[in-house]
């Protein structure tokens, strides 16, 4: 499992689509480029879950932030309250898993999805700008890897870097009433990669099984 701790409690908000509530974490990546976590309800459907985690990120559905949610469970993973501590800063925990998430497909199985039906047919010449004898495409085909880990993520060429906190020293009594939240992802879950200025949901995948870790 990999875990976190931050002030920012707003990092998880809730949304609710037509299979529920959804939890959304956001971890903020370099070059304007967020990765987001969302877990579902147990029994939603994979793509339900991620069709209200598009919504919430692209602001086309509403999400309420940590901060402003009521004590008790208000999303899956979600714990929110208020406790006795050493500062009053709020506080954030989060706990979910590593994971990669590989697939490759051939995209002229469904060619008229991807806009390649009519530049396959080698009846006529495609790509004048290429070359000047007819071109047609013969083959296409797509890898891709999403990786998450203790030092990242990683997606093609997108990158985004999150600190990995260590154990707290020993304080004094806690004299404090503040705000904590706790969030775990230790079920199947979502990911989204958003560029941040635009909200442009460049890639989405589905964790069904996190990386096991090898000796």
């Amino acid at each position: 499992m990999l875990r976190r701790r931050t002030s920012l409690l707003d990092r998880v908000r809730v949304a609710h689509g037509t299979s529920g509530a959804v939890t959304l974490l956001e971890v903020v990546g370099a070059a304007g480029v967020d990765v987001h976590l969302a877990l579902g309800e147990a029994e939603a459907q994979v793509g339900d879950t991620l069709t209200t985690a598009i919504g919430a990120v692209t602001r086309a559905l509403p999400a309420t932030g940590a901060s402003l949610l009521p004590d008790g469970s208000p999303g899956p993973g979600l714990a929110v309250g208020t406790v006795t501590a050493h500062s009053p800063e709020p506080r954030l925990d989060i706990e979910t898993a590593a994971f990669a998430v590989r697939s490759d497909q051939d995209l002229l199985d469904h060619a008229r999805l991807f806009g390649l039906e009519a530049a396959t047919d080698r009846d006529h010449g495609h790509f004048p700008g290429i070359s000047s004898r007819p071109l047609a495409i013969a083959s296409a085909r797509q890898s891709a890897l999403a990786r998450f880990h203790a030092e990242g993520f990683e997606a093609a060429a997108l990158t985004a870097v999150e600190a990995v906190v260590g154990c707290a020293p020993t304080l004094p009594r806690p004299r404090y009433r503040a705000r904590r939240a706790e969030v775990c992802f230790d079920r199947p879950f979502g990911f989204l990669i958003v560029h941040r200025t635009s909200r442009l949901v460049l890639a989405a995948g589905w964790v069904a099984e996190p990386e096991t870790e090898t000796p």
